[in-house]
């Protein structure tokens, strides 16, 4: 039986928009899975021919950058077997490929070697801001046009987000401790497995080829309060697996049923949710 690494909700429930913040463990920290070598690939690809889509930094934040470098050296080689790192440099075994984290372009070397993609942000004027980042795979924004933005700036586009997340947001990114980190999940529906996405592909698909793309977040804080490290792990996976259980399907179909106009369109699905409904129920 195939399985979601992160399955569709089960619950039924009406959807809602939601932070869902749970306590991380270090040593899951960063994911494995068998979708790694290919996404590493694809990863060193993007990053030599679309290097001004994916990775963006402003200036002033190198020492910022060093320490979570640090943290995030020491993880990897503490929890995965599959890394080896010399000093600043860390070497991806399997692909047997060797970065250089020590220099200006720590983050868009680490993104050939490390499947998660990683923002950071910095708290200031009350304020916590996009101040660099490395998004190779983006699910439909760009880069670009966040970088430099608050976190209410960049989430402006989300449907409800005014009235659902913007009062807890800041204050939950406040309130978090350099000791205890915590993750998150979000999801989507995609007509494409392509995973570097910064806009829309316009792509249609039947229910029975639509992907199920998932994003698990993690947040970090440093010990001064002043950044965090947002990382993301993508996956997409064939939105048909959820056929191997009936009563999985039938619960997702109810929660598909509760999600307002606004949020169909923000996830590109309204011309084809009646479609996916009753492909889940049938």
């Amino acid at each position: 039986m195939k399985t979601f690494a992160y399955p569709p909700p089960t619950d039924g429930k009406p959807f809602r928009l939601t932070l869902g913040l749970r306590e991380l463990h270090a040593k899951e920290w960063f994911e494995a899975g068998s979708d790694v070598e290919e996404q590493l690939r694809q990863r060193r690809e993007l990053v030599e021919s679309s290097r001004e889509i994916v990775y963006q930094q402003l200036s002033g934040h190198r020492e910022a950058i060093t320490y979570f470098m640090d943290r995030i050296l020491e993880n990897l080689t503490t929890h995965h077997s599959e890394y080896n790192a010399s000093g600043r440099t860390l070497t991806h075994i399997p692909s047997n490929v060797t970065v250089d984290l020590s220099g200006e372009n720590a983050l868009i070397e680490l993104a050939k070697v490390l499947v998660e993609d990683i923002c950071l942000l910095h708290h200031s004027d009350g304020q916590w801001r996009l101040v660099a980042g490395v998004v190779v795979f983006p699910s439909r924004w760009d880069l670009r046009e966040k970088i430099g933005k608050t976190i209410d700036e960049i989430h402006q586009p989300v449907p409800s987000y005014g009235e659902q997340l913007e009062p807890l947001l800041s204050d939950s990114f406040d309130r978090l401790s350099s000791e205890r980190p915590v993750w998150r999940r979000n999801w989507s529906l995609h007509t494409t497995s392509q995973l570097h996405e910064p806009r829309f592909s316009g792509e249609r698909a039947t229910p029975e080829n639509y992907w199920w793309r998932t994003e698990r977040q993690t947040l970090t804080k440093s010990p001064d309060g002043k950044y965090l490290l947002f990382t993301i792990r993508n996956r997409a996976e064939p939105f048909s697996w959820i056929k191997e259980d009936a009563v999985a399907a039938q619960a997702f179909a109810e929660t598909l049923r509760t999600l307002s106009d606004s949020i169909l369109d923000y996830k590109r699905i309204r011309e084809d949710k009646a479609a996916l409904i009753n492909y889940l129920v049938n």
